[in-house]
């Protein structure tokens, strides 16, 4: 039933509303190239991201409180405890309070009246667990929960996730949806299949929500249970499934963070990151970059825009933010022959 649903568009962002100090027409004007975004996302290469202290302070720093309110979405896992329980973990140790919202089970859902007082009035965090990032996009379009998300997008509030929470605010992302236990029985499927069962399945670009135009690879240092890379299928997916966007690849102990218009690495054990990934669709050649971790970050358009054209200028601009002994773009250069 989920495969049916591959190429359903989930995107919610296209034309999210600027802060009301913004001038009410969009255009060239300075105004308008000066106004800052709200958006705050921390998307983590997996749940288990979020038993790093940096990242969880970096959560915490971003909603502008010492104890915030989080609302725990846990759609992609069809709201089990255990999962509630391991990305929440650091965040109760800081005691923020936590609501959890269930929706996978249509009894469970609440009023539209009352998810919204939770989502765009009480939070201050909203934290999508990882899971099924397909399950998830579906049960909130269906009930009107991604419009209330981007309401809450709108007026600050931080969004943030791990794998599927992490990959649902892109414009797309490289999903394991398709994967056969990753089911709510899980377990139970596990007993069932053989090795050959559980390891036949695609990795699918799906869409997501849109708040940034980049497909997001979760995982992206890890091997799928199909025994497949996510780093070398992504490089595939843009060759042969181009939309004119780069990917942005977080390792699983890493966090992708974005700030207005800042972008910035958070490294949970000080070795993962995260990387831009651009492909040149005429010849197949693709390159994945680590993106600089400085501590005031990069700004996210220059990131955005190195796949027209990936060339030298571009990566000047991201070199300035590089520390002296880091060398990233190096490589990039040698592949792609700038």
């Amino acid at each position: 039933k989920l495969e049916e649903h591959v190429e359903t568009d989930f995107k919610v962002a296209d034309e999210l509303q600027l802060p009301e100090s913004a001038p009410a027409e969009t255009g060239t004007s300075s105004a308008n190239e000066e106004e800052e975004s709200s958006i705050k996302i921390v998307a983590a290469g997996r749940m288990k991201a979020f038993h790093f202290p940096s990242i969880v302070e970096k959560v915490i720093e971003l909603s502008g409180k010492e104890k915030p309110n989080i609302v725990y979405i846990g759609t992609a896992s069809f709201d089990r405890t255990d999962k509630f329980n391991l990305i929440t973990k650091l965040f109760r140790e800081h005691e923020c309070v936590i609501e959890r919202l269930g929706v996978s089970e249509e009894k469970d859902v609440p009023s539209k009246e009352v998810m919204r007082r939770l989502v765009v009035e009480w939070a201050d965090v909203l934290l999508c667990s990882g899971g099924n990032t397909l399950h998830a996009l579906l049960r909130w379009k269906e009930i009107g929960l991604d419009l209330l998300m981007k309401k809450a997008a709108e007026k600050g509030t931080v969004l943030s996730g791990g794998s599927a929470g992490a990959g649902c605010w892109f414009s797309s992302v490289h999903s394991d949806s398709l994967r056969p236990d990753n089911v709510k029985n899980a377990e139970r499927v596990l007993s069932e299949l053989d090795e050959d069962d559980l390891t036949d399945w695609d990795y699918a670009k799906i869409s997501g929500m849109g708040y940034i135009n980049a497909m997001c690879v979760p995982h992206f240092d890890a091997t799928g249970t199909n025994e497949v890379t996510r780093s070398e299928h992504a490089q595939e997916v843009l060759v042969q499934q181009p939309d004119g966007a780069p990917a942005i690849g977080i390792d699983e102990n890493a966090a992708f963070i974005v700030d207005g218009d800042r972008a910035m690495v958070v490294s949970g054990d000080g070795e993962a990151t995260c990387h831009v990934v651009v492909a040149d669709e005429k010849t197949g050649v693709t390159a994945a970059v680590p993106i600089p971790q400085v501590e005031e970050g990069v700004p996210l358009d220059e990131l955005l825009v190195l796949h027209e054209p990936c060339d030298a200028p571009h990566l000047e601009k991201l070199e300035e933010h590089v520390e002296t002994k880091t060398e990233v773009a190096v490589p990039l250069h040698d592949v792609l022959e700038v």
